[in-house]
């Protein structure tokens, strides 16, 4: 395929991309954080190209961040709460690296969800330890969780217990 003048705009900001993922890819932290670069064709016979940065949360579900880049206006969209349509690399970085930071985050709210939401249930205290424990192990790297999560995963479990059951120890 024949290159077009965006095509310098994209190299770059898949450089800049990689060098800012590059300490987060592939952590389970981080949700096995990775990126995949997709190309088609618009309405009107124009190249898009996609950049799907994607990870997992605890549990095995995925998420995802979407860029996309069209060739021949060599502009970037991105959606965050609104959606960002710009020409400026940098300006679409501003915008997605946050999520990215965020991630960790994330991760402990879906895990915090799925503990309420099993304690919620009726789950007793012992099939509730052992499902956060077998997240430890789970078929999707990035659905599996970290010593340091579980051990968070495992207090907040505890917490949540004591104010459902009125305060108990």
């Amino acid at each position: 395929m024949a290159r077009s003048a965006g095509d310098g705009a994209l190299e770059e900001f898949s450089d800049r991309l990689r060098n800012e993922m590059a300490p987060y890819a592939g952590l389970v932290e981080y949700g096995n954080l990775r990126s995949q670069f997709s190309d088609w064709e618009n309405a009107a016979g124009g190249r898009i190209t996609n950049i799907a940065l994607v990870y997992e949360t605890p549990g095995g579900s995925t998420d995802q961040i979407n860029v996309s880049f069209d060739h021949t206006s060599s502009h970037f969209s991105v959606v965050d709460d609104v959606e960002v349509v710009t020409p400026d690399a940098a300006q679409v970085l501003e915008r997605i690296l946050p999520r990215i930071h965020s991630i960790p985050g994330k991760r402990f709210e879906a895990l915090t969800g799925e503990i309420r939401r099993q304690i919620d249930e009726g789950v007793g205290r012992a099939g509730l330890f052992g499902h956060i424990n077998r997240l430890t192990q789970s078929d999707f790297k990035g659905g599996t969780i970290t010593h340091q999560e579980l051990k968070n995963a495992m207090q907040f479990a505890i917490r949540y217990l004591r104010e459902k059951d009125g305060g108990a120890p």
